[in-house]
């Protein structure tokens, strides 16, 4: 028997949702109300249809769906479903008890789309139903909850977006759910559109620029009849002009991009409204401490920001991420960040702008100073989720305010030296030096900030003219806390371009420095660095004893960044003293915590000195996996070795591939360099063999993991595709991809890899 309903039939086709699907239909076990909500365009209406239409053995006596998009009285809510579900109205009794009644026994669902702008007519129905009718179920679409007792909110996601790396791989492409709804609905004005190498990186970049929103998708597509992809791509950077032209048959707010965002903002108070847009302000998110800081321009305005930023979250114009972090994070979309920085007043922006500015230089300059403090990893987590902010405060601060931008810029050294950004750091300290009539004793800071990621760099002409124009700067201003950071360059580049002397004596005078104003960390780096001297001299037990005494005042600290420095000279010179225990026990600390700070200049040092113990211990397969690994560590930043240490390596690396032989040497390097970080600091403090080292499993995807063990139950790369339902060109992209991931060569190697280590399927 066919259960009664006007559900609407599907004039295209539906894409993707199956993991969504599945979880609605579960989940409505455990709720009679499920309310999908999410920002305009986001498929709302779409899913809850095709929910329904999946459900409808499940409600043999009715399934109707009523769409109150025509309605603005919510008086005429529960007539218009009393219509369509063909309940009659008596004359005297209340419709909302007739229907009631009419559905008080029937196991029937009931689909509200599009509720938002009648959310108290639809919530106060909802509950009358609920209460009297225990067999119903309701599925509701809007852009805000409902608010009613037991309604279970489901945020609705944007389509899966293809990975970077697949972008020139069309087969692995199209298992981006918004791939294959922008290929879908571009062959309906384009029949013979295919998705090539060709083509598929601009396809890929418009859908990941769209962040996977159906709507936004469909109206890209159109486009393809009249344009190139890579027209379309180009033109994204207005994306409200561009996207138009959705079907006529289509309600008007999903008719263009703007029309469906004018909708929800149409919808907001005045207030909402105000602080809507002046949150455009903000790039890449905010949290509630910047958003009352900036945004409250005139004191005379005494909305508080959190009910009404807490309203925009319901309304689904700002997301809110607590997951993973201490403080809750908000952010827009970039289609609805992008509509409220256009309907930002003129008369706002200037004075918005500054304030953004001057938290973000204030932030900063704070948090920074917080990175060699036992909170520094939270810190240096939080610097990284403001990334864009400070960014746009650096650029409005170059032009409005240039002595800020100094202290910006000088703040950020830290963060960039930690997070090894040399290339970023050096175009933003760069700028900043060139900016004119700049207070000198911010230009010091900003020197030495840049002699030290030249230096880093392999720069050490240009850093050492960094370093002392600083030191010049400081004599004459008397800021010896700026010296001794140059005084510490300049001795580094002259040990990296053979002149111990002059190193020695930089070295010598700023410990002297750090030991008259008691400046620990500057007493433990000076140490260190003397210890190094020392080292490359040959004179070992100096070496020793100034670097242990260097680890001894670093743990006194609360910075470990700087400790895992210290711990890695300390293994270093117990490696060329043979003491082959102590530089495992060293290198490995110094890694384990490097890599919690996935600072990878340390992280190559300390694995590169792992390599060498490796050579001296007699396994030298393990010596050439570890140096690649480690020098595709240091390629993520553009850092370099330092003179002295690439001798060394050097020299382990030639004497290791002279022991293996050409070929051995080769497939052990191309095994270290296929390692993502975190898989070659496993395998460097793992000890494992290098022939069985990469073991691959935590880069490969969920659906390579399949074939994988379809591939070792004995399947064929057909059979393969059949069991998945993907193409047979699919399946070999993916075949692809293991071989080059695990390091195998053949497919017959892939089958042992996947049976030994992952099972068959």
């Amino acid at each position: 028997m066919t259960t009664p309903n006007n559900l609407p039939a599907e004039l295209t086709s539906f894409v993707g949702r199956e993991p969504q699907l599945a979880e609605l239909r579960r989940l409505l076990h455990r709720s009679r109300l499920i309310t999908l909500t999410g920002p305009g365009g986001a498929g709302k209406t779409r899913l809850a249809l095709r929910l329904g239409a999946e459900l409808l053995d499940r409600y043999p006596e009715g399934a109707w769906v009523v769409d109150l998009a025509p309605l603005s009285d919510g008086r005429l809510v529960a007539h218009t479903l009393a219509a369509v579900c063909g309940i009659k109205e008596g004359s005297k009794r209340p419709v909302a008890d007739v229907l009631a009644k009419g559905l008080a026994n029937r196991t029937a669902l009931l689909v509200l789309d599009g509720c938002e702008h009648l959310v108290d007519s639809c919530a106060e129905l909802a509950t009358g139903l609920l209460r009297t009718c225990p067999k119903l179920a309701m599925i509701a679409t809007s852009r805000e909850p409902l608010g009613v007792t037991g309604e279970l909110i489901w945020r609705t996601p944007s389509l899966t977006i293809p990975r970077p790396e697949d972008a020139t791989h069309p087969e692995l492409v199209m298992e981006s759910e918004a791939i294959r709804l922008f290929v879908d609905r571009a062959r309906l004005s384009l029949p013979d559109f295919e998705l090539a190498r060709g083509n598929a990186a601009a396809v890929s970049q418009i859908c990941t620029r769209l962040e996977g929103i159906p709507l936004a998708i469909e109206l890209a597509a159109r486009l393809v009849g009249v344009m190139t992809v890579e027209e379309v791509l180009e033109r994204l950077s207005n994306r409200f002009r561009v996207l138009t032209g959705g079907s006529r048959s289509s309600l008007p707010r999903h008719q263009t991009l703007r029309q469906a965002v004018d909708w929800s903002y149409g919808l907001l108070g005045a207030s909402e409204q105000r602080l809507f847009t002046r949150l455009g302000v903000f790039a890449g998110g905010f949290d509630l401490a910047a958003a009352e800081a900036v945004v409250n321009r005139d004191p005379t305005e005494v909305d508080p920001v959190l009910p009404l930023l807490s309203r925009l979250v319901n309304k689904s114009l700002v997301e809110a991420d607590s997951s993973g972090r201490k403080t809750t994070r908000y952010r827009m979309l970039d289609t609805i960040h992008e509509y409220a920085l256009e309907n930002l007043p003129e008369s706002d922006q200037a004075e918005l702008r500054r304030r953004h500015a001057v938290y973000f230089r204030e932030w900063s300059i704070q948090a920074t100073g917080e990175l060699g403090s036992a909170e520094q990893l939270n810190w240096l987590r939080r610097l990284d989720d403001e990334q864009a902010n400070i960014r746009l405060a650096i650029e409005w601060s170059l032009v409005e305010q240039p002595d800020d931008a100094l202290r910006l810029v000088g703040a950020m050294d830290a963060y960039w030296w930690m997070r090894r950004h040399l290339g970023e750091g050096m175009e933003w300290l760069g700028r900043a030096l060139d900016l004119p009539g700049a207070n000198e004793a911010l230009r010091a800071a900003v020197l030495v900030a840049r002699a030290r990621l030249r230096r880093r760099r392999g720069e050490y002409e240009a850093a050492g003219r960094d370093a002392a124009d600083c030191a010049a700067i400081s004599r004459r201003l008397g800021r010896n806390d700026y010296l001794i950071r140059a005084l510490t360059m300049l001795g580094i580049v002259a040990s990296e371009m053979g002149d111990l002397a002059s190193a020695s004596t930089s070295f010598n005078e700023a410990l002297d420095l750090a030991r008259r104003l008691a400046i620990p960390k500057e007493i433990a780096k000076s140490l260190n660095n003397l210890a190094v001297i020392d080292l490359v001299r040959g004179d070992l037990g100096a070496a020793r004893g100034r670097s242990e005494e260097a680890l001894m005042v670093a743990e006194s600290l609360a910075d470990r960044f700087v400790k895992a420095n210290m711990l890695d000279t300390v293994a270093r010179i117990a490696l060329r003293l043979g003491d082959h225990g102590e530089a495992a026990r060293r290198y490995a600390e110094a890694l384990t915590i490097a890599a919690e700070f996935e600072d990878t200049m340390t992280s190559a040092d300390c694995t590169d000195g792992l390599a060498l113990l490796a050579s001296v211990q007699g396994d030298p397969t393990r010596t050439i996996v570890l140096i690649a690994a480690a020098q595709g560590m240091r390629s993520l930043s553009g850092g370099e070795r330092t003179a002295e240490w690439s001798i060394g390596v050097d020299a382990g690396l030639a004497a290791a591939r002279a022991k293996v032989g050409r070929l051995a040497a080769d497939a052990a390097w191309k095994r270290g360099a296929a390692f993502s970080m975190q898989e070659a600091v496993r395998f460097a403090l793992g000890g494992g063999s290098a022939e069985t080292a990469h073991d691959g499993q935590s880069r490969l995807t969920g659906r390579e993991i399949q074939v994988a063990r379809l591939i070792a139950s004995g399947h064929t790369n057909a059979e393969v595709a059949a069991r998945l339902r993907i193409s047979g060109r699919t399946v070999d992209a993916h075949v692809e991809h293991i071989r080059n991931k695990v390091g195998l060569r053949t497919r017959a190697q892939i089958a042992v890899w996947a049976h030994e280590r992952l099972g068959s399927g």
